[in-house]
């Protein structure tokens, strides 16, 4: 990104440090939420890109809140242009590979995928981003209380695939031996 433009020097500093400070957690963000390593940097790039046309209208206390929510917003638009191709075009290639998963339990990732999106929205911000209700209620645009109903939802889905998990895991032990 060139931080070079028309913007008075401290705001390009400014931008800079931010751009440097937060970058990767947005892309990191942006990459639970939509599951593919290149779309995540996109949509971090164009957030990016946006903020620092805006940045002189921008406080710097709030500067990650906004580009928090427009990753969010970015990555809900994306998921929906995926979710139309896949309804109307036709299967030409497998769909991509998505990068290694953040965390070493593989099938825990992929049920947390299988979340409807809000319920994942909520589950990648408050234990990835370590948001509470009301932030994750600001960056989402909703209720602190649909925070909580969405959370609960998830983690009920969440325990109720972890115990069958898990007791499969014990089966398959106490068959093995």
């Amino acid at each position: 990104m060139n931080v070079a433009g028309d913007a008075p020097e401290e705001a390009r500093v400014t931008f800079t440090g931010f751009f440097h400070d937060s970058g990767r957690q947005l892309t990191r963000l942006a990459y639970l939420l939509v599951g593919n390593l290149g779309d995540a940097e996109d949509v971090t790039q164009d957030v990016l890109e946006e903020l620092y046309r805006r940045w002189a209208d921008v406080r710097p206390d709030t500067a990650m809140a906004y580009a928090r929510t427009a990753v969010v917003n970015r990555s809900r638009s994306l998921l929906r242009r995926r979710a139309v191709a896949r309804r109307f075009a036709p299967r030409l290639a497998p769909p991509e590979q998505a990068g290694p998963a953040p965390i070493e339990d593989g099938w825990l990732w992929e049920l947390v995928q299988t979340l409807p999106r809000r319920q994942r929205e909520v589950v990648v911000l408050r234990y990835w981003c370590d948001l509470g209700e009301v932030e994750i209620a600001r960056v989402l645009s909703v209720s602190a209380g649909t925070v909580k109903s969405s959370a609960h939802r998830a983690h009920a889905r969440l325990a109720a695939a972890l115990e069958e998990h898990n007791s499969t895991v014990t089966e398959d032990q106490k068959g093995a031996r």
